[in-house]
């Protein structure tokens, strides 16, 4: 009997909520609420934002969608008008205003222009993952395992090319996969020496044990209001930018798992003023967001309160702030980018090790797409190494670092293309672990300048000659976990956990 009450007041109080006044003229309107926001996707046309609609059409013209075209677009109203349906919506979790439904892709499956394949026999191609996003006939985002595919997985262990069709209601879309003809790629001599490394160190295990001075219950995870400057052996590291905790509305109130942008951040990569982080709503996540910002363009406060900035400030970042669509990242923690791509490869941080290929994402900055996907792998005549962190140098050469484990040591690699072919070759090892208590490495970059690694932990972080030998360990001492490392001209770039904090210093 309780239930009954309780779902007669949910229907009354949601008809109550859909009766509203708006504009100048009183006009009473019938606009259709959603109880939890639906996941919008911009298309390639510019329109007005209005401050009010009506069954008349909308009123109050303010702004245009241009400065929102890659931004995170949410909504929970729309209604039909008599100069089309219009939605009413919300920007980086910032409520804006209404839209013609026209603004929004419709019917429209995106999906990588091209995906090439090692030959592999022990591994198989699922291409859903080559889907940037699938919408229906209102520009809604649709789940991707909702759509129809001519093959659900391709076997690499043949050469040849086979074209896969998506379909989704009156959305189609097709992408040719081609498996490469080298039987041998990706076959490599691990025979580089073990240079000494550190003394192994201890530290924690698990999640930060600390945070930001703000990130925390006691603080009501509030915005930072002070740079920080952390200090270790040589390595002096400021404050970049505190990013905002949800780049989108927070929890539990987007209804589509494409809908929440954070809160956990994985990997990051600088290039220029480009800053680029991956982030997940879950740290088992294999799906989530990029989020690029143009640092000359952002202070390094304002853009934790994207809710309460002033108008012109806020349409200001919207438009240097760009958030991929929800896509497979994998761990997010092998990523690196050029000056027109970010590179990801959306590997299985729960595999030790495998046989299996893995894939590296081309994502265009200009629209935060899916370009292309290639698969690699590394294999030492039969003995894989199974990539889970890495870094791109450009767009033909990535970095890869890999734990054996059973003998005791890291070993880096250089991965070169050529067209679509990756090729491996090893350049050094480290002997040891670091860290003692087999804590993952939470972030690797290359400094092209010194030619040298960086290979992070917690909150240490070691410096590596290219070969392998040992330099210098950096103890930072902020029992904040450290999520990602980027190198760029002469700076280490840093990310930390709780709040999300990008941080740089000079390398040498």
């Amino acid at each position: 009997m309780e239930k009954k009450f309780k779902n007669k007041l949910l229907v009354a109080g949601t008809i109550a909520a859909v009766g509203l006044f708006v504009g100048s003229n009183n006009s009473y309107i019938s606009a259709k609420s959603y109880h939890k926001a639906v996941t919008k996707i911009a298309g390639n046309g510019n329109y007005a934002v209005y401050h009010s609609a009506s069954k008349k059409g909308p009123s109050g013209k303010f702004t245009s969608t241009k400065y929102f075209k890659h931004a995170q677009i949410q909504s929970k109203k729309s209604i039909a008008t008599k100069k089309g349906k219009f939605w009413k919506i919300i920007v980086d979790g910032r409520t804006v205003g209404w839209v013609n439904q026209n603004f929004f892709a419709r019917n429209k499956i995106s999906v990588a222009n091209k995906v090439s394949l090692v030959q592999n026999n022990q591994y198989s191609f699922n291409t859903k993952d080559a889907i940037n996003y699938v919408t229906d006939d209102t520009g809604t985002a649709v789940d991707a395992n909702k759509v129809n595919v001519s093959k659900s997985k391709i076997n690499s262990g043949t050469p040849g090319k086979t074209t896969v069709d998506y379909s989704y209601g009156k959305a189609k879309a097709s992408v040719d996969v081609t498996v490469r003809s080298d039987k041998n790629e990706g076959i490599a001599r691990a025979n580089k020496t073990p240079k000494n490394g550190p003394k192994e160190v201890s530290t924690w295990k698990g999640s930060s044990k600390s945070s930001s001075r703000n990130w925390n219950a006691a603080h009501h995870y509030t915005p930072e209001t002070r740079s920080n400057t952390f200090k270790a052996n040589g390595l002096t590291l400021r404050t970049k930018l505190f990013q905002p905790r949800f780049v989108s509305l927070d929890y539990n109130k987007a209804g589509d798992k494409m809908g929440q942008v954070g809160v956990i951040p994985e990997g990051i990569t600088v290039h220029g003023s480009n800053f680029t982080v991956a982030v997940f709503n879950s740290s088992k996540a294999q799906n989530g967001h990029l989020v690029s910002y143009d640092l000359k363009h952002i202070n390094k406060f304002k853009a934790q309160n994207l809710l309460t900035l002033n108008w012109s400030t806020f349409k200001k970042y919207a438009s240097h702030i760009k958030v991929s669509p929800y896509i497979k990242l994998g761990h997010g923690q092998a990523i690196g980018s050029s000056s027109k791509y970010v590179y990801v490869i959306a590997n299985n941080n729960t595999s030790s090790n495998s046989d299996a290929s893995e894939e590296i994402l081309q994502i265009r900055k200009s629209d935060m797409k899916i370009n292309q996907i290639w698969t690699f792998r590394i294999s030492n005549y039969g003995s894989p190494r199974y990539i889970h962190n890495a870094t791109f140098a450009g767009d033909n050469t990535m970095y890869c670092l890999f734990h054996n484990g059973g003998h005791g040591y890291y070993e880096y690699w250089k991965v070169t293309r050529s067209g679509d072919t990756w090729t491996p070759v090893e350049v050094g090892a480290t002997k040891g672990n670091f860290v003692s208590n087999h804590s993952p490495v939470q972030g690797f970059t290359y400094d092209q300048k010194h030619s040298q690694f960086y290979v992070g932990f917690n909150d240490y972080i070691f410096k590596v000659d290219k070969d392998g030998t040992f330099k210098k360990t950096h103890h930072l001492n902020v029992r904040r976990e450290i999520e990602g490392l980027s190198s760029y001209g002469n700076k280490l770039y840093v990310e930390f956990a709780q709040r999300g904090e990008l941080t740089a210093g000079n390398t040498n």
